[in-house]
């Protein structure tokens, strides 16, 4: 059985990585708007 502390690290990366998607999804979408405004 795993360890407390790896579950918890393993549960930040999982977040990291949500919160870099969300990020990244985000920027992508205003980077869109402001090439192509008219759309909006």
């Amino acid at each position: 059985m795993p360890s407390p502390a790896k579950l918890c690290e393993r549960a930040m990366s999982i977040d990291y990585a949500l919160g870099s998607a969300v990020t990244l999804s985000i920027f992508i979408y205003l980077v869109y708007a402001l090439i192509r405004p008219e759309r909006f």
